[in-house]
């Protein structure tokens, strides 16, 4: 009889250290799970920290664009471009060269920065790719007024302008003399000069360059009208068969391009008029747009 009970007393005891030690296990394993899921969120937190770029603010969180109006590196400008566009910006033996180069390499050295230029496929999107962490885009970017609720544009650098161009064995000498005359221009860029302008000349459109400048060697035509870049290495690679009788400006204007709410955009514009009025812009536009008149 005492033997039983004390088998009894016994199971008692090992029933109550089992539940002890149970207990005290879950204890255990709920402060690891605890501790594993803080470590978790602190990781993701820090990863995610790692790849938000306050230059690089995402399409629907509009307080990210407040972080980088005030988070701006103070030591580099890092500045977009297509090389695609010469002289405006084209590769040469490597390296990125042209007008807008010169111009943003200035802008940097008054701004007492470093440059880094990164390359982009700039389309007619207007979207600043958002992988990319740039203060700046320049690559002959016209100004599009239905673009500026998603980007900012500086002021105007640079206004197009064409030539009128005829043949240097002809009758015409100077641009009176092409009144009322044949003048090609191609169909894409006839929108870009003023209407009154082109009453002068009875136009012909055209859809490609080659064409129209082969009607003019051959005298289908009696002058052309040509954007100043395509202009210049017509004149510049074949000297004495062209003469150039005016130059005008057209209504496309380029601009520097920035995200939304860049506090950079001032700064720039307030660069982009000192070099103006200071000779600079003219040396940079010989530079790259001076033709033998």
């Amino acid at each position: 009889m005492i033997f039983l009970k004390s088998i009894q007393k016994n199971k008692k005891h090992s029933l109550y250290f089992s539940l002890l030690l149970c207990t005290l296990l879950c204890t255990a394993l709920f402060f690891l799970l605890s501790c594993l899921t803080g470590c978790k969120t602190a990781t993701n937190t820090a990863s995610d920290a790692g790849t938000l770029y306050a230059s690089d603010p995402g399409p629907d969180d509009s307080e990210n664009v407040s972080a980088y109006n005030t988070d701006i590196d103070t030591s580099r400008l890092i500045v977009g471009t297509d090389p695609t566009y010469k002289p405006f910006e084209f590769m040469k033996d490597g390296k990125i060269n042209g007008f807008d180069i010169d111009i943003v390499n200035e802008i940097a050295e008054r701004m007492g920065k470093e440059i880094e230029i990164i390359t982009l496929k700039w389309d007619g999107t207007y979207s600043i790719p958002e992988d990319l962490s740039l203060d700046m885009v320049i690559s002959a970017i016209p100004i599009s007024p239905d673009k500026e609720n998603i980007i900012d544009f500086s002021d105007p650098y640079f206004t197009m302008e064409y030539m009128l161009v005829t043949l240097v064995d002809t009758e015409i000498k100077i641009k009176e003399n092409i009144k009322g005359k044949s003048v090609g221009i191609l169909d894409i860029e006839k929108g870009n000069l003023a209407e009154d302008y082109m009453l002068d000349y009875r136009i012909e459109g055209y859809s490609d360059i080659t064409t129209m400048e082969n009607d003019l060697k051959n005298k289908n035509i009696d002058g052309i009208l040509i954007s100043l870049p395509i202009g210049v290495n017509l004149i510049t690679g074949n000297t004495g068969i062209y003469k150039v009788l005016e130059v005008v400006k057209s209504n496309r204007d380029f601009a520097i391009v920035f995200r939304e709410g860049s506090p950079l955009r001032e700064e720039v514009n307030d660069i982009l008029e000192e070099i103006k009025g200071d000779g600079t812009y003219n040396e940079i536009y010989d530079k790259w747009f001076n033709y033998n008149l």
